[in-house]
């Protein structure tokens, strides 16, 4: 009996010292200050995409239009018809394969831009997080939804201004757990 006492203290003294935090992620990410080259990149980027996918667009339905009036000539080749109908079914399937593998690639190259950055502030966190002496940090919101790990917590866990200032970036107006997710802005693209 004795024993299970001592175990039960134990436990109950490992839990006091025990420290939670938590922070805004996404908020802490989209205040950096690479995100707007960031944004500009992958808009740039996007908009040479959109011209390739334009392009060949206007490729498929100048073929298309062309198998159409080929179609209706009363003494239209049918081979010729055929060959025509085979390169718009040709057509069709590299403008939707491009269009796929162009979302990919910009989905990819958001991804590489913004690796980074994610990387930068997770460190930051680990440095504060360890420097006050939490064990674990959550993050408030998880979602452009607003759902959160996070459903209340004192605000004295809050490391947000902390990393902010670990990061050398001035913190702008933090949102409250009510506020909906600002700092989940296009970057360009959606995801």
């Amino acid at each position: 009996m004795m024993m299970v006492v001592a175990l039960f203290m134990y436990g109950a003294t490992q839990a006091q010292d025990f420290k939670i935090g938590f922070t805004y992620l996404e908020f802490i990410v989209y205040s950096m200050p690479e995100i707007e080259g960031i944004r500009s990149e992958v808009k740039t980027y996007e908009g040479q995409l959109g011209s390739n996918v334009q392009a060949k667009q206007t490729t498929f339905q100048t073929k298309y239009s062309e198998l159409q009036a080929m179609a209706q000539q009363p003494n239209a080749n049918q081979a010729a018809v055929k060959e025509k109908e085979n390169e718009v079914i040709r057509l069709d399937k590299e403008l939707k394969d491009y269009t796929a593998q162009a979302q990919q690639a910009l989905q990819a190259k958001e991804a590489t831009l913004m690796n980074p950055v994610y990387a930068k502030v997770q460190t930051a966190i680990e440095e504060v997080r360890k420097e006050l002496g939490y064990n674990m940090i959550l993050n408030m919101r998880v979602s452009a939804s607003g759902d959160g790990i996070v459903l209340a917590a004192d605000d004295s866990l809050n490391i947000t201004e902390q990393v902010f200032a670990k990061l050398g970036v001035e913190m702008p107006k933090q949102p409250s757990p009510g506020d909906a997710p600002a700092e989940t802005a296009d970057t360009g693209n959606d995801k």
